[in-house]
């Protein structure tokens, strides 16, 4: 059985999670024995790196990806459509479209593997393509993955060491307390795993008593830790491949209200997308901490 460390960034809010937002006022409590350092050490979370508002086509922003080149994607919600961001500047370029017609889905997040671009709806049929010239498009070969039928799909990453796709479930259906994930090999003739299933209680020692629903995650490439962002929640939280909590962190005064998308940067940072939510949707960036004395 291969070993799977996980981080979810997860939310705390509505009825019944006072005590948990109580309990997680920035960097939370580890429950770990374990000398591995956590995403709440490796990223100063407290202050961003940078912010900038994105223009009004992608105030639908539901994922963020890198290609291979290293040039950030992001998509919109209901058209396979990707543009190009400049992490510098937040400047958004053309990008390109899917199929010769742009396709129309309830789309819930990207992944990047090599040459491979994948667009997945939230009810998990996936769509494959490769990139094209600014403002053209590209043939796409769509798949059902069959997840659609227990979960809600809203989350879609590229897992290197296992080659395979992770799809995360907003919600389990029939409705279940946890949160589920799922790996969908990109060898077509591999068996797929079963589903892991990381039941509500394990967030109690970090005070999360209440629900989680994942938006979208990432895999990260220094670590090969898995992090996922909540829309409804503003934390993060980190667990083991058993579905252990190991260190949580909450995001003070709505600073993401409406996380979509999440992606690592080739640079090391870590970008964080929101939908507009009554607003201009934003990207911000997220570093290491700073050295003292420097």
């Amino acid at each position: 059985m291969r070993v799977r460390t996980l981080v979810l960034a997860l939310a705390l809010s509505g009825p019944g999670h006072a005590q948990a937002q109580a309990q997680v006022p920035g960097p939370a409590r580890s429950a770990a024995q374990d000398s591995t350092p956590t995403l709440t050490q490796r990223y100063d979370l407290e202050h961003r790196v940078t912010r900038f508002d994105l223009p009004g086509r992608l105030d639908e922003i539901s994922g963020l990806g890198f290609s291979a080149s290293g040039t950030l994607f992001g998509h919109g919600d209901e058209r396979g459509q990707l543009f190009t961001i400049d992490p510098a500047t937040g400047e958004v370029g053309r990008g390109f479209g899917l199929g010769p017609t742009v396709l129309r889905d309830d789309f819930e997040g990207m992944a990047v593997a090599g040459d491979r671009f994948f667009l997945v709806s939230s009810k998990g049929w996936l769509y494959e393509f490769r990139e094209a010239p600014q403002g053209g498009s590209s043939p796409v070969r769509i798949t059902d993955t069959g997840v659609g039928a227990g979960c809600e799909v809203e989350g879609l990453a590229y897992d290197p060491t296992t080659q395979s796709l992770i799809l995360a479930c907003k919600t389990v259906i029939p409705a279940a307390p946890e949160v589920r994930l799922q790996w969908i090999p990109l060898d077509p003739s591999a068996a797929v795993p079963p589903p892991l299933d990381i039941p509500l209680d394990a967030f109690a020692e970090v005070g999360l008593q209440g629900g989680v629903h994942p938006s979208g995650l990432d895999v990260d490439p220094r670590t090969g830790h898995l992090v996922l962002v909540a829309a409804r929640e503003e934390a993060l939280v980190e667990l083991d491949g058993d579905g252990r909590v190991l260190s949580a962190y909450r995001f003070p005064g709505h600073r993401h209200p409406q996380a979509e998308g999440i992606a690592f940067g080739p640079d090391g940072l870590l970008y964080i997308g929101d939908e507009a939510h009554g607003g201009k949707a934003r990207l911000t960036v997220y570093g290491p901490p700073a050295v003292e004395g420097r």
